[in-house]
Order: structure tokens, then sequence, then C-alpha cells
């Protein structure tokens, strides 16, 4: 089962516009999908109950669901909770965006009896909890949203309690599990795909030199369990503090490990005349005045501080036309296609020809690019939608649908939810050029046994 863009309503850019602008009130006199107002205000009685008390299952009276009078028949309710009063104008910002990704997808699936019902979490976990209850209590089959793993956490007390499916937004694999599922972009997948296809080019050692972070230490367990699996070695680690100084010393450490490709008498610090072959520790010493070292390294950084970082090993002696760089997704930058250090670098990420159509078709229609978790809301929106064509009520939503192993093709490319609640996806291998970054190897179609 996947999503399929037959029968996609193509609607103008002024509609979508409109749409946009008119989003702060239910729209009637007509027989559309509807997106409701957000609730950026629930009534007194949806505040939520002490989240550490344990609760029986929750019910929620019929008689006060949302019930458009402009609909034909009886609506498929979906709450979207988005922090859309949160203190930070960035994550306002963002809300906003989703919002409108949803809305776009809303009208993509071009169902009459759809009806997306926003509400407001205000960027914390209380404010997350009372718009779960006043979703639910709207009616809503499903929950999308949060944002952020507290958020995530606090409403999924609610969701549960009710027996309610939640797609929530958050990359944290705490929160999932439980009828929770997170559709999200969890390092541990560019990790593991990057690795793997590093693995079949015959790289069996590697290094790392991550910031001193917990994103850090989490892309660095990550790689060291993806290389373990596949029978390959770390050589060695370096963690630094994310500032330009505090680089220079781990950088030119793990340069030290990549001796391998380098002959001795090429290293600025080689004396030979006073070299001591007895004196080398043990690995330092190869055959034909080779050392042993790594054959890539991992990089997990991005940006300024990625540019700065990067120059670094070849300045230590590291041969990067031989030394293999790999990183992350936020390696997606045009700019970083300036920096020689970064020539021939590998990372996983979306295939940009899928995201692309996303984007252009975003821009068309509300006037900016969109920020990277708008296709989040999108693909969660559509989803719901997909689903809500199951005309049966208890089972359109159910976790079997929800998991379906082959899996949904959304804005970003191939993914599918598991019932432990993370999510998989279908990634592409890019290579930073000064030419631009290139797909060397697409991200798959489908899913299919081992990968």
């Amino acid at each position: 089962m996947g999503l399929n863009k037959n029968g996609v309503i193509r609607i103008g850019v002024a509609m979508l516009v409109a749409l946009a602008l008119a989003a702060c009130a239910t729209p009637s006199g007509t027989s559309g999908p509807v997106v409701s107002r957000p609730d950026v205000n629930p009534p007194p009685q949806t505040l939520p109950q002490d989240l550490d008390a344990p609760g029986e299952a929750e019910s929620y009276d019929p008689r006060g669901f949302v019930n458009p009078p402009h609909m034909e028949s009886e609506p498929v309710r979906v709450g979207l909770l988005l922090p859309f009063t949160a203190g930070s104008d960035a994550a306002q910002k963002i809300a906003a965006a989703m919002f409108d990704a949803a809305q776009l997808a809303v009208f993509d699936a071009g169902d009459r009896r759809f009806l997306l019902i926003p509400k407001d979490t205000k960027g914390n976990p209380e404010g997350a909890a009372a718009a779960a209850r006043s979703a639910l209590a709207d009616g809503a089959e499903i929950i999308l949203g949060p944002l952020f793993s507290e958020s995530v956490e606090a409403a999924a007390r609610v969701t549960r309690a009710a027996d309610a499916p939640m797609i929530a937004f958050s990359s944290d694999l705490e929160a999932g599990g439980d009828g929770v599922y997170l559709l999200s972009f969890p390092p541990e997948l560019e990790i593991e795909r990057v690795t793997e296809f590093a693995v079949t080019r015959e790289m069996t050692r590697f290094g790392v030199l991550a910031p001193l972070t917990e994103y850090g230490a989490r892309v660095s367990d990550a790689f060291a369990e993806e290389v373990f699996v596949r029978g390959g070695v770390i050589v060695h680690e370096e963690r630094y503090l994310q500032e330009p100084d505090a680089m220079l010393q781990p950088a030119e450490r793990l340069a030290k490990y990549s001796k391998e490709i380098i002959p001795l008498e090429m290293r600025h610090e080689f004396d030979r005349n006073n070299a001591d072959p007895d004196r080398l520790t043990p690995g330092e010493a190869g055959q034909d005045g080779f050392t042993l070292g790594y054959q890539a390294v991992l990089m997990p950084e991005q940006g300024t501080l990625l540019r700065a970082l990067a120059p670094l090993l070849p300045y230590y002696n590291v041969d990067i036309n031989r030394i293999k760089l790999l990183g992350v997704s936020s390696w997606n930058n045009p700019r970083l296609t300036r920096e020689p250090a970064l020539r021939g670098g590998w990372f996983a990420a979306p295939d940009p020809e899928i995201t692309r159509n996303f984007e252009n078709r975003f821009a068309g229609a509300f006037g900016a690019p969109p920020p990277r978790l708008a296709s989040l809301a999108y693909d969660a929106t559509l989803l719901s939608a997909r689903l809500a064509r199951e005309p049966r009520e208890r089972q359109r939503f159910s976790a079997s649908a929800i998991t379906d192993p082959n899996g949904y093709f959304g804005a970003d490319g191939l993914f599918r939810l598991n019932a432990d609640g993370s999510v998989e996806r279908g990634l592409a291998i890019l290579e930073i050029q000064p030419g631009g970054i290139q797909v060397v190897d697409p991200a798959p179609r489908s899913f299919t046994a081992g990968y």
C-alpha cells in the first residue's frame, strides 16, 4: 500500500493561498475537505489531569464532536497538535509551516469526509496534554503531533488512555511505542545507510570526529554499533567542544591514526635520520613504510563549524583524496561544495529529486520554501487521509493499517512505521563535489528483504 498520487485534486495556487489566509475560519458552503481553525485556547474542561497519576481508559461524548454543518456525511476527524503559540519565534514559524503543509496534504487527498482539527500545544507538556484532550473531545480518531519530545510524552498519556493512536514528530526513540509512532528523521537511519554503503565499498576501518554534545554521542554510539555488526572496527574516536580552537587538538590526535595512506617520509613530523622503529607503537608501523589506520572518518558536524573542521584533517597530513569523509543529512548544503576538504564526502539523506517536488509545490502555494520539518506534517496528514478511506471506523487507524509493511511514499520518499513506534526511511547516498551535490546511490522505491 502506498500513497497513490492518482486522483489527487489539482488546485491552483490562488486557491491554496486563499486557504492559507482563510484558515482562521471553518469554511462553509462547500463539500470539499475541511481544515478547522487552530484552537489556541482549549475550553477549561479539556485541561490536563495529573499527568503522573494512572487513570482508567478515557471516553468522550460523541455529542460534543465537531460536526461542520456543510459536510455531507459523518466526518473522519484528525487532530493536529503543534506549538502555534510557543515562547520561541522559531518554533512558531515551524508550527505555521507545518500547518500549511498539512493543509496542502488535505487538499491533495481531496477526501470530502476528512476533517483536520488543529490544536495549540503552546510548546510545553501541559499544553500538549490539554491539546490532546481537546482534540479527542472534538472527536479526533487519531492525533498527529506534537513536535517536542516532552510534549509527545505528555500527550501520549492522554491518547493511550483513550486508546487513540498518535503519529508524533519527535525523533526521541524513547517516546515511541504503545500506540505512539514517530514520523521523524532519526540520525540512526542516516548512520545505518551511510555505514552500509561504505562497507559495500570495502571499507572496514573507521575514525570518528564528533562534537561533545548529546547529538554527537547519539550519532557516535549508532555508528559504533553499525560498524560492529558489519565486521568493521573503530580505529580511533575523538570528541571536541564546538569552538574553532577546541577542534585543533582532537583533529590532530585523530589524524595520527590515518597513516596507512601516507608514507612516513611524507609526514611533516617524520625525521628519517632520527626515526627509531622500536619506538613506534603497535599498529603504527606498516609494510613498505606505511602505517595502519582508518579508511574513512565520520564527521557529524554542519554549517560553519564543519567548514572549519574538515580542513584540519589535510592540515595534519590526512590524505583526503584517499580517506573518505562520512557525514549526516545536514551536509545537504550547497555552501559545503566550496570546501575542498569535503570533496567526495558521502552522506545519507532523502533523495533531492523527490523532496524538490514537495518543496516547489509548497513554495508555489505559500510563497516561501518549507523548513525541513514541514514535510512531516504533510506526510502524516496524507497518510491519515489515505487510511481514512476505510469505511470501518475501528479499522481505519488500527495498528495493522498504520504499520503496513509495504510502507508509504511521501514528500521525502519511502517510509514505514513500525509496531515499536520507530520509522524506517528509504534514503539516498549523496556525494559532495565542486559542481554540486550528486546522488551516487539512489533511494529505494520499495521495502524489500535485506534493506
